[in-house]
């Protein structure tokens, strides 16, 4: 049973580095014209974490990687903080998506959790763009529904799918760690 626990806490790690690394370069402008709207796989490894290790290993490695993001390296700080918490939303999805054999069940449940956390992420941001940054309301009136949501969407779509494509190469990289420990 410690030895579980200490691979837990090994693989959390792993994830939190891959994590901070991914955030800190692994940052795309897939909307030229916007340059801060910025695509970047650091939730991915959150999410693997919580398919492979459970909500709690989930929960772990985004509130770590958070913090330390935004003390050495985020531009937007707490702000940014506060929004990557969304991702628990997430979190919290996939792990009861884990408890469904049916798959009909588990794709509506990560539809459903993505659409909310969509919703929530996009709420905090537009008053933390507003009070926070000080961008004017018409502006992200008229970009909010042909260029932020999108986005967003996209993002989500991309970093979900990236987790759940990888699920299988890093359960299978994990198996091999756990025979020779």
């Amino acid at each position: 049973m410690k030895t579980n626990k200490t691979l837990k806490i090994t693989y959390n790690a792993v994830f939190i580095v891959i994590t901070l690394i991914l955030g800190y370069l692994g940052r795309l402008s897939i909307l030229p014209v916007f340059p801060f709207l910025k695509l970047d796989f650091s939730d991915t490894p959150v999410f693997l974490a919580t398919i492979i290790s459970g909500v709690p290993s989930g929960i772990i490695v985004l509130l770590v990687s958070s913090s330390f993001r935004m003390f050495l390296f985020s531009s937007a700080g707490f702000a940014g903080f506060i929004v990557r918490l969304t991702s628990l939303i997430i979190v919290f999805s996939l792990g009861l998506s884990n408890k469904f054999k049916n798959k009909f069940f588990k794709i509506s449940n990560l539809i459903f959790g993505a659409f909310v956390c969509l919703i929530v992420k996009l709420i905090i941001n537009y008053f933390l763009w507003i009070n926070l940054f000080f961008i004017p309301d018409e502006i992200l009136k008229k970009f909010m529904f042909p260029v932020i949501i999108p986005y967003n969407v996209a993002k989500l779509l991309i970093t979900i799918s990236a987790a759940l494509y990888l699920k299988k190469p890093m359960e299978k990289l994990f198996k091999i760690s756990k025979n020779n420990f």
